[in-house]
C-alpha cells in the first residue's frame, strides 16, 4: 500500500466546508477532471459520478463512489478505473479561524514483483492532483466569504 497525504487550512466553518465537499462536482472540479451523470444522495454515502481524466498520456474512464459518509468528519470515495482503484479519505476539522481539509489517497496494487513501484508512482502522479484539488476547495469557499 502507498499513501498520499496533503492538508489545506480553509477559513470557513467546517459545516460549510464538509457540504462543500459532498457535492462530488464540487471537491472533483479539476481541469483534467470531467464529471458526468452525478447521483447525488442526500445523506453522501451513495452518492456517484462517472469521471474522465487522463494518465500517463491515456484517456481514461471510471466510476467514483462516496461509500463513507460520517458528518462532518469524513467522506471516504472509492474511484475505480481500468488498472487503478484508489481509496481518498477526506477529513474535516474544526481549528482557530477555521477548518482543516486533509486529502489522502491510497493505493493496493496487487501485483507480483512491481505492485509496490506502480503504487509509489501512482502516489508521486497524483501530488499536484490533490494540492490543486485541496486548493480549489479553499479559494472557492474563501471568495465566496469575501
Amino acid at each position: 500500500m502507498a499513501t498520499l497525504t496533503r492538508s489545506v487550512t480553509i477559513k470557513a466553518p467546517v459545516d460549510e466546508v464538509f457540504d462543500y465537499a459532498l457535492d462530488v462536482r464540487n471537491l472533483w472540479s479539476m481541469p483534467e477532471v470531467a464529471v458526468a451523470e452525478v447521483d447525488l444522495k442526500p445523506e453522501g454515502t451513495g452518492t456517484s459520478c462517472r469521471i474522465w481524466s487522463h494518465m500517463l498520456g491515456f484517456h481514461i474512464e471510471g466510476v467514483l463512489e462516496y461509500t463513507e459518509v460520517v458528518r462532518p468528519e469524513r467522506i471516504v470515495a472509492k474511484v475505480s478505473f481500468f488498472m487503478e482503484h484508489p481509496t481518498w479519505t477526506f477529513t474535516f476539522e474544526p481549528i482557530a479561524g477555521g477548518t482543516k481539509l486533509t486529502g489522502t489517497g491510497e493505493w493496493h496494487v496487487n501485483l507480483p514483483v512491481v505492485g509496490g513501484t506502480v503504487e509509489k508512482m501512482n502516489v508521486k502522479e497524483h501530488e499536484p492532483f490533490l494540492d490543486a484539488m485541496l486548493g480549489n476547495v479553499k479559494a472557492a469557499l474563501e471568495a465566496k466569504a469575501a
